[in-house]
């Protein structure tokens, strides 16, 4: 098996080379590049072979996690991010799942915390310290008067499994579809409801009472 590539974004010094000698460590999982800025960051993603996951701080020097998460999706939207981050406020949780982060983790997570919800990202799940799910479990319970959106009822049952918190592979096995077609569906849904990550379109599905 391919070794999952992970890059680090972190302007902690001792914490970025604490985090690179632990993804190394592990099995099937490399990191052979860390940055201590968003800058240098995507200036090599333009230019480099690019990672498969990234892990990323929000308070950076010169550009923020969040700008940064959202310029990259412009460059290299194949790339995912999960913010690890010391802020646990609603405001900044939100921000970074909208820009479209796809898992938001505390630094206070243990390494296994860390490594378990990179392996869950990769395979197309999400990845969420426990504080952080309630608050975006409760900004879901929230009436939201969204515009109308039409979704064709096999998006609606792909809806349903995200909710599910199901893998794309978990997805196209539930609906017998080769895998390929299953992130087609998804990237129309996201289109759709105007997000970029799962827990956004889950959370915009729900209190639209689409599902």
């Amino acid at each position: 098996m391919v070794p999952i590539k992970v890059w680090v974004v972190e302007d902690d010094t001792v914490f970025r080379r604490t985090l690179q000698k632990m993804l190394n460590r592990e099995q099937q999982m490399t990191c052979d590049r860390v940055f201590p800025s968003c800058i240098e960051f995507l200036e090599a993603i333009a230019s480099d072979a690019r990672p498969d996951l990234v892990l990323m701080d929000l308070g950076l020097p010169g550009m923020g996690g969040v700008e940064g998460i959202q310029r990259l999706l412009k460059i290299a939207p194949d790339v995912t991010v999960i913010v690890l981050t010391m802020f646990k406020d609603k405001e900044k949780v939100l921000q970074s799942l909208d820009a479209g982060a796809a898992g938001y983790l505390l630094k206070t997570s243990s390494a296994e915390e860390i490594i378990n919800g990179l392996r869950q990202v990769f395979l197309g799940g999400a990845a969420l310290s426990p504080a952080v799910a309630k608050i975006v479990l409760e900004e879901m319970r929230k009436p939201s008067p969204a515009d109308k959106v039409e979704l064709t009822a096999r998006e609606i049952e792909v809806l349903e499994l995200l909710a599910q918190d199901c893998s794309v592979q978990d997805i196209a096995t539930a609906l017998g579809v080769a895998r390929r077609t299953a992130k087609f569906h998804l990237t129309n849904i996201y289109g759709k409801l105007h997000v970029q990550s799962q827990s956004g379109a889950v959370g915009k599905a729900l209190r639209a009472g689409i599902i």
